[in-house]
């Protein structure tokens, strides 16, 4: 649980849609947990996700650039 509250805080904090592979640099996690835990951020409604581009597009409800 601690993992996903790391990764939910850096995404509300970035203010910009980040890739996977940024989240990687930051956390210092492998990309599979990474993907795991933004997959199940993103079924409880908790963040945006664009899957064309692979990006994660911020905290819902939020405005990012």
């Amino acid at each position: 649980m601690e993992k996903e509250k790391m990764v939910f805080q850096i995404i509300k904090d970035a203010g910009k849609p980040l890739k996977v592979g940024e989240l990687e640099r930051l956390t210092g996690m492998d990309r599979n947990s990474i993907q795991k835990i933004v997959n199940e951020l993103h079924i409880n409604g908790l963040i945006e996700i664009d899957k064309c581009y692979n990006k994660i597009l911020g905290v819902k409800g939020e405005q990012n650039g």
